[in-house]
């Protein structure tokens, strides 16, 4: 007897309205620094050759996010669920002032700031929950991710679900190889069932620390962004990925 094939998670009401009554996970991700003050990229010549190129990486594959009109429990349209990045040069600490602001734009605290005003920020924010909830509704660039640096345990990893889409970075000094390993295998493995797309960055990491290799396989495809332009190439991260490996 053959064993049985893993299927995705069937979409359900309940999974719908947990998705629109959840808050920001905060044993999963830690949300970028704020800006410091009197510092600027805007003016810097590589700020928007950074900023498309993530966007364009976020971006790809991420689908509309729509689900049918009638059927709002159905998984929305996403081509790429998971997908993860590294940068394939440049130091981490030249990167991180760009990451960090890249996150304050996705997910929205830039256009807070914007906002002009407590009665404008909260307008924005109930704007933002109704869209969320709009299920018949098109993703729009202008709509706030979720973004913040990759944080937790297994046990963590395993119940994350996007309330929406979700910007995850991977920081220098935070989580070991083999927990970055571990985390990306357990998001990868349960991304069928995602309703939104999770995007993972990686910071100062070789390609061996994030896959366990060097060799390339047949598993999870690791896209290289080029500092600062959006010249980039994928590189398939080894079978080894769908295996566990320790955690932190």
């Amino acid at each position: 007897m053959n064993p049985p094939t893993e299927r995705p998670p069937h979409p359900t009401v309940a999974a719908w309205v947990r998705t629109l009554l959840a808050r920001f996970d905060g044993m999963v991700l830690r949300v970028a620094p704020p800006a410091s003050t009197g510092t600027s990229l805007e003016g810097a010549a590589d700020h928007q050759g950074v900023f498309s190129s993530l966007q364009a990486w976020c971006f790809a594959g991420a689908g509309d996010g729509r689900s049918p009109l009638v059927r709002p429990w159905v998984l929305p349209r996403v081509d790429q669920r998971f997908a993860v990045a590294r940068f394939a040069q440049g130091a981490a600490n030249q990167l991180a002032p760009y990451v960090d602001a890249f996150a304050r734009h996705i997910d929205g605290t830039d256009q807070l700031a914007a906002a002009g005003g407590r009665w404008a920020e909260l307008c924005l924010r109930l704007r933002v929950k109704l869209n969320d909830a709009a299920w018949w509704r098109a993703r729009q660039p202008a709509d706030p991710w979720d973004a913040g640096y990759l944080i937790g345990e297994p046990q963590d990893w395993q119940g994350f679900q996007p309330r929406r889409a979700t910007l995850m970075l991977v920081e220098v000094g935070g989580l070991s190889d083999a927990a970055l390993r571990e985390a990306l295998r357990i998001l990868n493995a349960n991304s069928a069932g995602y309703r939104h797309p999770v995007r993972v960055l990686v910071l100062g990491r070789h390609i061996d620390a994030i896959t366990g290799s060097s060799a390339p396989g047949p598993a999870l495809a690791i896209t290289e962004i080029a500092w600062p332009y959006s010249a980039r190439t994928s590189i398939s991260a080894p079978s080894a990925m769908n295996t566990p490996n320790s955690a932190r």
